[in-house]
């Protein structure tokens, strides 16, 4: 045994981190099969190859060697050429045993791979062995044409330097896939065939209880898996299932295989409107995703359109929690398929065939430490009281008669909003809080369908028992209509101060009945103090916004935007960055650090609590922070591809935003306030516009500069 201890050393000195776990394992195993033949043993260890292949680039032989060497320290074996070729082998038969124990072929995708024969061929070869082939960039660059047909699977991205950065999710994006694949596929044979040596009984059952079973679908369809990008168990979960439905004949879209950029918003736009159906991850972190919130409701507006498709199948990642807004209100009524662990696999994957598979959509469900994102929650102590919320608040106590909160996104309108609400409940006021967001198409079609549904979403929160419809009289117009069950059913229901509260009102900005609409709500103002017959003393309207209205709301007699008590919101000063600091048990220790930091996002609050929850809970230094802020796959990376939609969508606007990151000015009013409102820039005027923080200014530029 000394001799062939010392053989198995030589030859595969060239894997020396896998042949060191493997030997172990023979080791184990010699001792426990006694009575068995050595050598035939050594021979089915011998022929098992490692889960990954790396196929690359000898040009990129540094870089790969890294990346190898991160997994095999995270006991994730490799097969690399020449370093793997025993003895005796040629290249060509080593290369295509090693495919064929393989798991999963990493291709460190470059433009020398993209120019590289072998690389190629050997993709060619993986994908001929329906191998999982997964390509990971070191470069940004798209594969070249002889490539592209093989790598149309999830992509993983680490071109930004230093590569160490990307490391973590690199690993745990193979551990994952690697994890479906051991679930998923059959267990492996030996190269040569089958195993020399049958394992006991105790590792075939657990081998048996590990498989998924996958049947075939019934009808074949087009699904679109939604996700957060680096988040885990999310990754994980997204891995089994576009394996799993695969496997089944689906056709699985995953966005990982694109390239960011103007071509990728258009692209995930149409693929999701013309999905079959659509799968949303809602983790903890994925609910927090700007952009999860805007495919899932790009889901829901191509639903409504076109009559139901693509349906909507949501996964619960984790947690059964309530959902926070705004997918409580858009989604949360929708039946869920849950995944707390790998235990659930092989249900949520059963569960999600069956879905498919049903005919009708599924029902509405009636069942129902702090990452920043959304409305912050009431009871958070990282919630910064700004003068503004005094405002708000004195407005409410004082019961004005109308209530008007400015500001672009992602200023903290919608907490201010939920606070201020609070208190007046607090203080025996009647609140109704309406998020106008969750109005649908149809009930915005006209101006009758908009007041029916404003009318039912009062009475539901005030579980009020009449409701628009049944009080509603042909020979009456719209206004008057909707006025009087305002009077009657609500006003007349309620005793006390009531409070009527409308987030996002801007939504109506748009339609040809805005001027109605709004015309009627300052009508009300007006008459608490020329018609006190009526009850609209009692009442306090609050309108909610972004968007400048005179641009879209003419006529200054029929606007309640220009009476009332106006409260503009503002980005935080360096005083309140230092105040969320203290709250955060002070990340940064001087003024200079604190100068930075500010620099960097120029008080935008949704950026500021995000930063300093990556300085004091992931324990990131100030400089990891800045240099990743602007990335793709930075702590931010989903808040700025949001950006990026939100400029790509239009025309007029990408032009407009590819000029200012050229140093061009905004050059009409009409852009500038849409600009502004949608929070992308500040100043006062179209000449004096500038980005509203750094980030974004160097992020477009990088993706809309050339």
């Amino acid at each position: 045994m000394r001799l062939f201890d010392a053989w198995m050393g030589h030859s595969l000195a060239g894997n020396r981190g896998w042949v060191e776990r493997k030997w172990f394992t023979f080791s184990v195993l010699r001792d426990t099969f006694v009575g068995h033949d050595r050598f035939s043993l050594v021979r089915g260890i011998m022929n098992s190859s490692p889960p990954v292949f790396l196929s690359h680039s000898t040009q990129d032989r540094d870089i790969t060697d890294v990346i190898r060497q991160s997994l095999e320290r995270s006991e994730i074996g490799c097969w690399i050429a020449p370093d793997c070729i025993t003895k005796g082998h040629s290249w060509a038969q080593a290369i295509d045993a090693a495919l064929d124990g393989c798991s999963v072929v990493l291709c460190i995708l470059s433009s020398s791979a993209n120019a590289s024969d072998p690389v190629a061929k050997e993709l060619n070869m993986a994908y001929d062995k329906k191998k999982t082939i997964i390509p990971l960039r070191i470069e940004d660059v798209k594969p070249s044409s002889k490539l592209r047909f093989f790598l149309d699977g999830q992509w993983i991205d680490a071109y930004t330097s230093p590569i160490d950065r990307h490391l973590g999710a690199i690993i745990d994006h193979v551990n994952s896939l690697l994890e479906v694949q051991r679930q998923v596929q059959p267990p492996s044979t030996t190269a040569a065939g089958s195993p020399d040596v049958a394992p006991p009984a105790a590792a075939k059952a657990e081998a048996s209880s590990n498989e998924l079973k996958v049947r075939r679908a019934a009808r074949p369809q087009t699904v679109a898996l939604l996700y957060k990008r680096s988040a885990q168990p999310d990754d994980q979960v997204l891995a089994l299932l576009e394996t799993g439905l695969r496997d089944a004949g689906h056709n699985v879209f995953v966005d990982r295989h694109m390239s960011i950029g103007v071509e990728w918003v258009a692209e995930i736009e149409r693929q999701v409107r013309e999905a079959d159906a659509v799968i949303p991850l809602l983790s903890p972190v994925s609910v927090q995703s700007e952009m999860l919130v805007w495919e899932v409701n790009t889901a829901l507006s191509a639903a409504d359109q076109q009559f139901g498709k693509p349906r909507i199948l949501p996964v619960r990642v984790g947690s059964e929690d309530a959902l926070p807004e705004p997918f409580q209100g858009i989604i949360g009524r929708y039946q869920y398929a849950l995944w707390r662990g790998p235990e659930d696999n092989q249900a949520l994957l059963s569960n999600l065939l069956d879905g498919l598979d049903a005919k009708d959509a599924p029902k509405a469900s009636t069942k129902k430490g702090e990452t920043p994102g959304g409305a912050v929650p009431l009871d958070s102590r990282y919630y910064i009281v700004q003068p503004t919320d005094i405002e708000f608040y004195e407005g409410l106590e004082r019961q004005d008669g109308l209530l008007l909160v400015k500001g672009a996104r992602q200023m903290g309108k919608t907490s201010l909003l939920a606070r201020g609400l609070q208190q007046a409940r607090d203080a025996g006021k009647t609140v109704v809080s309406l998020d106008l967001e969750k109005l649908n198409q149809d009930d915005l079609k006209d101006i009758s369908s908009l007041y029916k549904a404003i009318g039912s979403m009062i009475a539901d929160r005030l579980k009020l028992d009449v409701y628009p419809n049944e009080v509603w009289r042909a020979g009456r117009g719209p206004n008057a209509n909707f006025e009087h069950y305002i009077v009657e059913e609500v006003m007349g229901k309620k005793d006390g101060h009531v409070v009527i509260a409308m987030d996002e009102v801007d939504r109506l900005f748009f339609f040809d009945y805005a001027s109605d609409v709004f015309g009627m709500f300052r009508s009300w103002f007006n008459a608490r103090t020329t018609d006190p017959t009526m009850p609209w003393g009692r009442l306090t309207q609050v309108f909610v916004y972004a968007t400048e209205p005179h641009l879209f709301i003419t006529n200054q007699f029929q606007s309640p935007f220009n009476v009332g008590t106006k409260i503009e919101m503002n980005d935080f000063s360096p005083t309140q960055v230092k105040e969320l600091n203290g709250l955060y048990d002070e990340p940064l220790k001087t003024d200079n650090d604190l100068g930075r930091f500010y620099n960097l996002f120029h008080g935008q609050p949704y950026l500021s609590r995000r930063g300093f929850y990556e300085l004091a809970g992931h324990h990131l230094s100030l400089d990891d922070l800045a240099a990743q802020a602007d990335m793709d796959e930075g702590p931010f990376g989903d808040h700025l591809r949001r950006i990026l939609i939100m400029v790509a969508r239009d025309k007029k606007t990408l032009e407009v935003v590819t000029d200012l990151v050229h140093g061009k000015a905004v050059p009409d009013q009409m852009m500038f306030y849409n600009l502004r409102s949608g929070g992308l820039i500040a100043g006062d005027s179209p000449e004096q516009s500038h980005f509203r923080c750094g980030i974004y200014e160097t992020y477009l530029k990088r993706h809309l500069g050339t």
